[in-house]
């Protein structure tokens, strides 16, 4: 008996306890459901309170009482919205080469604000526009006429021995014969006496002879004068008659410098065959053989001139001489060569090489292209053998252009 009424209590309990705890669920269902309420009869000031619930029975116990939730909305977030603009870019327009044309320069009238979305639009006057387009015509043919003189030549008529060659030295290496040709129009280096070409400033005023330098009175003035002897005078190889008569007009002879020069020039006549058989018109160059030589008070011009050629004749003899001939030239040819080979190399060995080479040549016709043949027309006192640096000039001496 007494177990069956503790069993009926105990269950009773159990019963008590699992309605008790159900209410207690429900209670916290209501109040979270109350909480997440955002209608505006509850909320204030951002403060919920919870409504009383039920009462609960005694035989629970007391339930203790919930503290007051506290909730704070947050604030309404506005998105913010980030606009990335792409420019279109658009390739430039490949156009074909246009004419140059003049730039017209209009001057603007009335409001000077243009209306952008129009295009542009100048209306030239039309005598400025024929007057720029003449003056386009008029640069395109001065850029045509490549032989157009540059600014600041000068007009210039040929004279006799004129070549381009000497006008490029007188220009001191302003300008090249190419240039002269170019501004000219010219076709060919040769000119031609009375032609009027144009020149650089000072070009024909300062070019050398393009000839032999020919000497006379104003080079040495004849003689005779007081002589101061015995006086000696050194002859070097490869000199020509020029130098010869400065080194008589340095000696204290009875004879000057210019008086030796007339007794060897073109047309005089020897005691000596070999000078003799020269070509008319030469001189006796090549033929006054080089050395120390002693002259007295009255040696005279033509004595001194017989003494070279005595010299000669003692140290070329005759068989020599047909040696030479026998080579297929004339001796006076032999002379030439000789004192062209004599000039371009010194020793004995190269001397007979270079010689050989100018004789093949000559039996063949060729040119000899001998530098010092350049330099015999150039030379002037005090730069009789100048230095070259070009070979394009006209000379009957150039033996780079002319054959024999």
């Amino acid at each position: 008996m007494t177990n069956d009424v503790k069993r009926t209590q105990s269950r009773a309990l159990w019963v008590l306890l699992g309605g008790g705890i159900a209410w207690i669920v429900v209670l916290i269902v209501i109040g979270v459901a109350y909480l997440t309420d955002d209608s505006p009869e509850h909320i204030d000031s951002g403060v919920a309170t919870i409504p009383p619930g039920p009462t609960i029975p005694a035989i629970i116990g007391d339930v203790p009482t919930l503290a007051a939730v506290t909730h704070t909305p947050r604030p309404p977030v506005t998105p913010t919205i980030t606009v990335t603009i792409t420019p279109t870019i658009t390739p430039p327009v490949m156009l074909s080469p246009a004419p140059i044309l003049p730039i017209l320069t209009a001057t603007p009238t009335g409001d000077p604000v243009a209306d952008t979305n129009s295009a542009a639009h100048v209306e030239p006057d039309s005598g400025a526009a024929a007057e720029a387009i003449e003056q386009a015509d008029d640069q395109t043919d001065s850029q045509t006429s490549a032989c157009a003189p540059p600014v600041g030549w000068e007009m210039y008529v040929v004279q006799p021995d004129d070549t381009l060659f000497a006008f490029e030295l007188g220009s001191g290496g302003a300008t090249t014969v190419e240039d002269i040709m170019a501004a000219n129009c010219l076709t060919s280096r040769y000119l031609v006496i009375d032609q009027v070409i144009y020149l650089p400033s000072g070009a024909a005023e300062n070019a050398p002879p393009s000839s032999p330098y020919v000497a006379g009175s104003e080079l040495y003035a004849s003689g005779p004068r007081t002589p101061d002897c015995p006086c000696t005078i050194r002859i070097t190889e490869g000199w020509r008659r020029e130098q010869i008569a400065e080194a008589v007009q340095a000696a204290s002879t009875q004879f000057t410098g210019g008086d030796f020069l007339a007794v060897t020039g073109p047309g005089v006549t020897t005691a000596y065959d070999f000078a003799n058989q020269r070509p008319a018109n030469t001189s006796l160059e090549g033929f006054l053989f080089p050395g120390v030589y002693t002259l007295q008070n009255d040696t005279t011009a033509e004595q001194f001139r017989d003494m070279l050629l005595a010299a000669f004749d003692a140290n070329i003899p005759a068989n020599m001489r047909a040696d030479g001939v026998a080579q297929g030239v004339s001796f006076y040819e032999v002379v030439i060569i000789a004192s062209i080979v004599q000039r371009e190399v010194r020793g004995a060995d190269d001397q007979k090489n270079v010689a050989s080479i100018i004789y093949n040549r000559v039996r063949d016709g060729s040119r000899l292209g001998a530098t010092v043949t350049l330099q015999y027309p150039l030379g002037e006192p005090g730069s009789w053998w100048p230095r070259i640096t070009n070979i394009n000039f006209e000379s009957p001496y150039n033996t780079y252009q002319v054959a024999g």
